[in-house]
Parts: structure tokens; C-alpha cells; sequence
């Protein structure tokens, strides 16, 4: 199923894997949008190059293209986007607004009134750590600011709004905000009917195909969910939610950006600090039959020593507890994290109580910012440790039924970095974000398998009670990861055969080696894992 459609009258939701097959049908959809586009990412850039007939033919090259279109039909446009913290991920934070800059030209050559179509909402949403953590951070924090003015002028860059305030002369008091949880989620709803939701990001980076037949940094497995009637008008709910309580409750640089550019064509949305009601919550995250909309949505905190925001409202946690609970067969997973000790817990009582359920993990074989840039810091390796646990947990206990594997392509490579290459092959970055069990039902949302996601981060998924598109999606990924040569048994009717037939096709790729032929599975690098993870006593598990 290539360039699938999410515009056709649909009877389930519509798997789409990889951006391949996702990005067409974003961009149908946005084609389709008649009066209310909008738009929640953590990541967007509009030099993204469209891939679908429907913008070809129109000679639309681009996302910046793209919502200029839609602008220019009249369509009223919302895009609420996150920043990142301009101290703790300079880079990233200096990239959305650069990005910004070039949706501005992108909508410049529009007439006034197309433009006032388009809002944006670019902030951080409200969750800073308490002033008392702050304050003992600060003397520390405010070097590293000096320091990231100083090489940012150095390499003669202009300054991104939250570096520019006060940049010659640091004030020593009062400690600047930090900024620990994100707007991770990412969908896509035009007039509250058709919906794209799941892991997948508007950015070139995130492309790639099933075949992932590229250099490592290169590849990017993911999935998202094409949805229509009630779950989109769901979606359209849950993006009127967080955008008034990222109004209410989060901290924008956008009245900075607009100074440092007066003629920028942008509107952007005003934050208004205020309480705000957090009524008309979605409906269970697991229904008895059909779809749900589930969500993380934490709230500020109060403590003056917390970390970051508090847990509140957990759907798509409790809905993966839920799916894994009433398992009976097999539970498959996909994450580009496996952090979180609920979740591990939970598998672990699962598969405790029945012992004919088996269970599969899909995972990258290190972060990106370890396969690729080689990022060493305390963070990352804690991050690391969570999941080594919790991997060396389950694999003691259920050895025999309990497995997690990686994505290899058909490139010969060396390991360079850590992790970037296995067992003679380049590793695929898998960042996709789904539970399947017992062909049955079925989790695609943007939150990974982390205390951040599950507690900390504003996420969004659905939730499938419905055996054709739980059945659907399955297939789809392991015709992708394990191909279609050999009959793999059906997991239902033998969860055992299928497990074994997973570790037969890994352990043949690992013993292959370098001549391995392909993209496939290998089994997750354990040792290595250990060898580079460490404990850190004094961050939270939700941070990372």
C-alpha cells in the first residue's frame, strides 16, 4: 500500500507505515481541508518536499507551499508547535524559529486577508521546574547560556528569540525559567472529519520507505493512523483542549521573534496567564468496541523542588496497562524508548499470570543522539540504564517468551559512534509508537515507552478495539520487518510458532553477518546497552 488514501469513506482506521506512505496522505488531507485546518507537531518544517500526485499536479513543491494553498482557499489554520528550551537544546530551539522564518516567506506573498487565516502557537507548554531547583542550578545554567551566546555570535548566527533578552549582560537574579516536558504529540484534523495521527513528524529527515535502503542517519521507521468521523472530531477536541491550556498555562519567545521582526507576516497566538478548566475530558482510553482518542496531558506543579510538571490526566498509559492485562496470546510493541517500570511491570505480571502469552518488542538499537552525534551526557546514559533494566527484567524471567529485536538494511557498515551499526549492518532508527495484542486491539499514538511520555509530555493516539484494523496493522509491519518468504505462524492461533519463527529469522541475520541480504530483524544489543548505560540517582525517571 503505497501513497494510501485517508480521504476514501473509511470502515477501520488506515495503517500507514513510514513516511512513504504517510506523507502522501498528509498532504491529501490538507488538500481536502475546506474551512479548519489544524495542525499539532513537535517538529515542522515547511522546506519538507511534498511526495503525492494531488500537490504535484498543483505544482505545490513544499509544506511552506502547502499551507499557503490552504490559506489561500480560505481555509483558518491552526498550527500549535513546541519549543524546546533554549539552554538545554540550543540547536533545536534555534531551528524552530528559523523554520518559522521560512513558513513567513512562504505566506508573505498572500494577500493580508489569506494570512490572517493562519495562527500559530509556538510555546512551551507549562511545565519549568520549581524555583528552588532552579536556583540551585542557575550559577551552572547561566555559564552555559554566556557560553552558547558567545559560540552562537562567534559563528556570526543571529541569536533565536530565548538567547536574545538581556544577551550581553546575563542577570545573576532571578534564575531564567527551564522548560522539562514538551508538545510531543503529533496529528493532523481538517474540519473535525478526516485526521492523521502517530509518530511521525512534518520534517525530510522522517522520510524513508519500508526498505529503509539508505545510510544509517538516514533512516527513520514510523507509524501513523489515518482516521475519520467521530475519532477525528475526538482529535479536533483534544487540539481546542491543548491549545487553551498551552494559552493558559505555557510560556511563549514569540513576542521577541516579533520584535526582532517587525514585518514578520505571521499571527501568532497571545499566551493570557490564567486558570483554566479542564472539563469535557476524552472519553475511557480503552472502549469495550470501536475507537478512542487517548491522551497525556500533565499540569504545572506547585512544589518548589520539582523536576518538571505533574501527572494528570494518563490515558495512553493506562490504555497500553489495559491492552497488556487482557492479553491472552501475544503482545507486540514498537517504541523508540522501553523506560518506563509501569509499563515493564505490567508486561512482567502479564506474562506471570499466562504462561502462553508471548511478547515482542521492536526497538532502535540506541537513541539517535548515540547512534549518530555520539552524545555521552548523564541523561542519555540513565535513559539507557531504565531500559537495560528493564529489558534484563523481562529476558530473566521470560526468556522463552519474551524478545526484543532491532531493524538492520541492506548497507555493510562498521560501528562508528555506539549502536549505529549491528552485527555488520546499518542499524534502521525505528521511532514508531505502537501495542498490538491478540489481533485484536491496537495502540498508535506519539508517546514512547518512557515516564516522559507516559507522564511528563502532551501526547495523542488512538486506541482499536477492532480485530480488522488491529489484524491489518500487524501484518503490515511484519511483512516490512520479516518479509513474506516463509509463512510466519498466526500469533493467535500459535503465539509460540510465531515467536520462534522472530528469533530464527534474527538469530540467522546476526550469524549472516555483513552478508546478511536485506532489511530485517536482529536481536536487540543488550550488551552493549550495558556497557554504556549508567544509573543516575538524582534525575527522574520522567525526564527521560
Amino acid at each position: 500500500m503505497r501513497g494510501a488514501r485517508v480521504t476514501d469513506e473509511l470502515t477501520s482506521a488506515q495503517p500507514l507505515v513510514t513516511a512513504e506512505q504517510a506523507f502522501p496522505a498528509m498532504e491529501e488531507l490538507v488538500l481536502e481541508a475546506r474551512e479548519r485546518l489544524d495542525l499539532a507537531l513537535h517538529i515542522f518544517s515547511p522546506r519538507t518536499k511534498t511526495r503525492s500526485s494531488a500537490a504535484h499536479s498543483r505544482h505545490i513543491g513544499d509544506w511552506g507551499a502547502l499551507i499557503a494553498d490552504a490559506l489561500r482557499r480560505g481555509v483558518r489554520t491552526r498550527l500549535l508547535l513546541n519549543d524546546f528550551d533554549p539552554v538545554g537544546a540550543p540547536e533545536m530551539h534555534a531551528a524552530v524559529w528559523e523554520r518559522l522564518r521560512l513558513l513567513a516567506d512562504a505566506v508573505k506573498p498572500l494577500p493580508h486577508g489569506a494570512r490572517t487565516h493562519l495562527t500559530v502557537l509556538v510555546a512551551h507548554p507549562g511545565g519549568q521546574s520549581g524555583m528552588a531547583l532552579r536556583t540551585l542550578i542557575w550559577p551552572v545554567a547561566r555559564v552555559k547560556q554566556a557560553r552558547i551566546v558567545s559560540q552562537f555570535r562567534r559563528k556570526g548566527r543571529n541569536l533565536p528569540p530565548g538567547l536574545a533578552g538581556r544577551a550581553d549582560r546575563i542577570p545573576r537574579w532571578p534564575p531564567r525559567r527551564n522548560f522539562t516536558a514538551t508538545l510531543h504529540q503529533k496529528f493532523l484534523v481538517a474540519d473535525k472529519s478526516l485526521a492523521i495521527v502517530g509518530g511521525l513528524d512534518i520534517d525530510e529527515r522522517r522520510y524513508d520507505d519500508p526498505d529503509h535502503n539508505r545510510s544509517a542517519p538516514e533512516t527513520w521507521h514510523d507509524v501513523s493512523v489515518g482516521v475519520a468521523g467521530g475519532t477525528a472530531s475526538d482529535l479536533a477536541d483534544h487540539f481546542d483542549r491543548c491549545w487553551n491550556i498551552v494559552r493558559a498555562e505555557g510560556a511563549s519567545h514569540a513576542p521577541t521573534f516579533v520584535a526582532m521582526d517587525p514585518d514578520c507576516p505571521l499571527r501568532f497566538a497571545a499566551i493570557e496567564k490564567r486558570s483554566v478548566l479542564r472539563t469535557g475530558e476524552p472519553k475511557p482510553a480503552t472502549p469495550e468496541k470501536g475507537m478512542a482518542v487517548a491522551a497525556t496531558l500533565p499540569r504545572p506543579g506547585r512544589s518548589p523542588f520539582r523536576f518538571g510538571p505533574v501527572a494528570d490526566l494518563c490515558q495512553l498509559e493506562r490504555a497500553h496497562l489495559d491492552l497488556i492485562a487482557r492479553a491472552r496470546r501475544y503482545v507486540y510493541l514498537e517504541s523508540q524508548f522501553f523506560r518506563s517500570s509501569t509499563i515493564r511491570d505490567g508486561l512482567i505480571a502479564a506474562l506471570g499470570r499466562n504462561r502462553a502469552l508471548h511478547a515482542m518488542l521492536l526497538l532502535p538499537g540506541a537513541p539517535d543522539v548515540i547512534a549518530y552525534e555520539g552524545e555521552k551526557s548523564g541523561v542519555q546514559r540513565y535513559g539507557e540504564w531504565l531500559q537495560m533494566r528493564s529489558l534484563n527484567r523481562l529476558t530473566d524471567l521470560f526468556g522463552d517468551r519474551f524478545a526484543a529485536y532491532c531493524i538492520t538494511n541492506d548497507r555493510t557498515r562498521e560501528e562508528e559512534i555506539e549502536r549505529d551499526a549491528l552485527y555488520g549492518k546499518s542499524m534502521v532508527y525505528v521511532h514508531s509508537k505502537v501495542a498490538i495484542a491478540d489481533d485484536d486491539t491496537a495502540i498508535v499514538s506519539s508517546a514512547n515507552l518512557n515516564g516522559r511520555s507516559m507522564r511528563w509530555d502532551t501526547e495523542a493516539g488512538i486506541v482499536a478495539r477492532d480485530a480488522t484494523f488491529a489484524a491489518s496493522l500487524r501484518e503490515a509491519l511484519w511483512r516490512a520487518h520479516i518479509g513474506g518468504d516463509t509463512p510466519t505462524p498466526d500469533p493467535v492461533d500459535d503465539p509460540a510458532g510465531a515467536f520462534g519463527h522472530w528469533r530464527t529469522i534474527a538469530d540467522a541475520r546476526r550469524i549472516a553477518g555483513a552478508e546478511a541480504n536485506g532489511t530485517g530483524i536482529v536481536p536487540f544489543p543488550l550488551e552493549k546497552t550495558r556497557r554504556f548505560a549508567k544509573r543516575h540517582i538524582l534525575i527522574p525517571q520522567e525526564m527521560v
